[in-house]
């Protein structure tokens, strides 16, 4: 089995209010990136929810997905990791997403399970242009190496570059929300793109 995790747990502080609850393309932000996701193929899709999580959770309403709380999540990316790899059970592998990277489809999230499927490498990772950013796939020897990070995955990318496959997604897709101009910038984005 292989599991997609999407990690949607932080406060938002520099936005000043729950951003993926904000409306991007007709629904909230937190929506449309899980149900890329869960249109990828994925056996089993976990949400990792912590601040405003009844909210969050509301938002996610009919979509074939399950939860869990990071009660943790003030602490840092880390908590949400190791939230995560508690609740994965037997996974075989397992992709991490970020909730405000809108501008991934489903075809982006295949495509990194089909790498897994098709080539069998340890790690799924992805490069826009020179930049190694979400979302990435592990196999399940390095969940425990994920429950002692305390931010994103970059260490144990580094560590393992040699049982890495890197597949390339055109820069501009790379495009998370964390402030109120990068809200603006990305609704601005996606009207241009209708």
């Amino acid at each position: 089995m292989v599991s997609a995790v999407i990690l949607a747990a932080g406060a938002s502080t520099r936005m000043g209010t729950q951003k993926l609850l904000l409306p991007f393309g007709g629904e909230p932000l937190v929506r449309r990136t899980v149900r890329q996701v869960c249109d990828a193929g994925f056996d089993d899709v976990l949400v990792v929810l912590g601040s405003e999580h009844e909210q969050t959770l509301a938002a996610l309403e009919g979509l074939s997905i399950r939860h869990a709380i990071n009660v943790m999540y003030r602490t840092g990316m880390g908590s949400s990791f190791r939230t995560a790899v508690a609740h994965l059970g037997d996974s075989a592998a397992a992709l991490f997403a970020l909730a405000d990277q809108p501008f991934i489809t489903a075809t982006e999230y295949r495509a990194l399970l089909d790498a897994h499927h098709e080539h069998a490498p340890a790690i799924v990772s992805v490069r826009y242009g020179d930049v190694v950013a979400p979302p990435h796939l592990f196999e399940r020897e390095f969940f425990p190496e994920l429950a002692q990070l305390e931010h994103g995955a970059r260490p144990v990318l580094q560590r393992h570059r040699d049982r890495t496959m890197v597949l390339q997604f055109p820069p501009e897709m790379l495009m998370d929300i964390d402030t109120p101009g990068d809200y603006e910038l990305a609704r601005s984005r996606l009207s241009s793109a209708r």
